[in-house]
């Protein structure tokens, strides 16, 4: 079944002008990406990640790019879907992925990570999560499963990705790459010699994918994976 992408757009002016702040997109059965931005050197940058209707409530994958957005993407829920946010789940460190905790605490949402990433938030002095995600983990949400998988060490020593078995959607956050990536982007805190091997990694842990989202840019299917390879040098 084929989804149609619906989209909100919010727009705020600041020194730098008129630019997108959120945006919303529809790709399967109560999933959604929810898309935030930051001014970067050479323009607003997206920031993915994910949007899940369950029984008891929604679930996102990671926070939007700061409070503010994340605010208002809490926001948007609130009044859009008319349920209450039940979980948050931290991809890693960098705060594309966790810049929002803080809201979260003040409106009681619980968050997830893995140990690595509440370490690193720790030792920064940053918020952390409330509860922590063993490397191999299964959530339960009603009748929806979520699983996340430490694969290994690539973007950032503590990445996590999360697999939707029901509609065999990858969120590969930063780890993976998307196919129109022109470079393999922020490496500060990536671990260039075990990238590789974490995603052939992912490759044999997810022969049957329908839509893989990355991090950052246009999500698509199986060929994420060989761009992130390309971009790093590696043939296949």
């Amino acid at each position: 079944m084929k989804y149609i992408s619906f989209f909100l757009i919010l727009f705020s002016v600041s020194i730098y002008g008129e630019g997108p702040k959120l945006l919303v997109s529809q790709i399967g059965k109560n999933i959604y990406v929810h898309t935030s931005y930051k001014l970067l050197k050479d323009g607003y940058f997206p920031s993915n990640g994910l949007l899940i209707e369950t029984g008891e409530g929604v679930v996102l994958v990671d926070t939007a790019w700061g409070e503010e957005q994340t605010f208002e993407l809490l926001d948007w829920i609130s009044n859009n879907l008319k349920k209450p946010v039940i979980a948050v789940i931290i991809t890693h460190f960098h705060e594309d992925r966790a810049g929002g905790i803080d809201i979260l605490k003040k409106q009681n949402i619980p968050s997830y990570a893995g140990k690595r990433t509440i370490s690193i938030l720790k030792e920064e002095g940053e918020s952390v999560p409330e509860k922590v995600l063993k490397d191999k983990d299964l959530l339960v949400f009603g009748k929806t499963k979520i699983e996340t998988f430490f694969p290994g060490a690539g973007h950032s020593k503590d990445n996590l990705v999360v697999w939707l078995p029901g509609s065999r959607i990858l969120f590969g956050g930063c780890l993976v790459k998307s196919v129109e990536a022109d470079d393999i982007g922020n490496t500060k805190d990536a671990d260039l010699k075990e990238w590789p091997k974490t995603i052939r990694k992912l490759e044999k842990m997810f022969p049957k994918i329908s839509i893989i989202v990355p991090g950052h840019q246009a999500w698509g299917g199986r060929e994420s994976l060989k761009r992130t390879l390309e971009l790093l040098g590696v043939s296949k």
